[in-house]
């Protein structure tokens, strides 16, 4: 079973002013959310590296392909063109929250969602879409997620929380 545990080993006295402290920084975790997000960072651009999503299943190969080259080495990376989505990956806290997303701005933000979600793409305004060299009704989208609440995000932010309780409690933080 994963989660965060406390022991407590202090006197009356102590317990009253640890639980101050704990309190008074309770109001305040702009620090240890900041953390959370950059190791959250941190797991995304791996996923790049590794191809796989948060549980490690591996992502789709692009259409045709089999990841190796005609000489039987590995081809490049999917979702690697240019590196302008893994570039783009950006994290974000406040006191109550840490999250890691896809900076709006640019084209990564207009085709981040379809690449980590997964979905068909289908023409607006005309009948067909042109890609890869061929005309097409729509575009089928394999799901390749990169951004997600995985175990290592879940045991990341349990290692930073329980840091910074321990922390509070034992009188390092205010």
């Amino acid at each position: 079973m994963s989660g965060i545990s406390v022991t407590i080993e202090l006197d009356s006295a102590e317990l009253e002013a640890a639980l101050d402290r704990a309190i008074a920084a309770g109001t305040n975790m702009r620090q240890p959310m900041g953390e959370i997000s950059e190791e959250w960072l941190d797991l995304a651009r791996q996923r790049f590296a590794d191809e796989a999503d948060p549980w490690g299943v591996p992502w789709a190969k692009r259409w045709g392909e089999t990841g190796k080259d005609e000489n039987g080495d590995a081809g490049r990376k999917v979702l690697h063109l240019t590196g302008a989505l893994e570039n783009a990956l950006a994290p974000d806290f406040g006191n109550d929250f840490a999250q890691v997303g896809v900076l709006p701005s640019g084209g990564p933000g207009r085709y981040a969602r379809i690449h980590n979600e997964g979905g068909v793409i289908k023409p607006k305004h005309k009948k067909a879409l042109s890609f890869g060299g061929r005309v097409v009704s729509q575009i089928v989208m394999p799901k390749r997620q990169y951004l997600g609440f995985g175990p290592k995000e879940q045991a990341a932010a349990e290692d930073v929380l329980g840091d910074w309780l321990r922390g509070v409690f034992g009188g390092e933080k205010a």
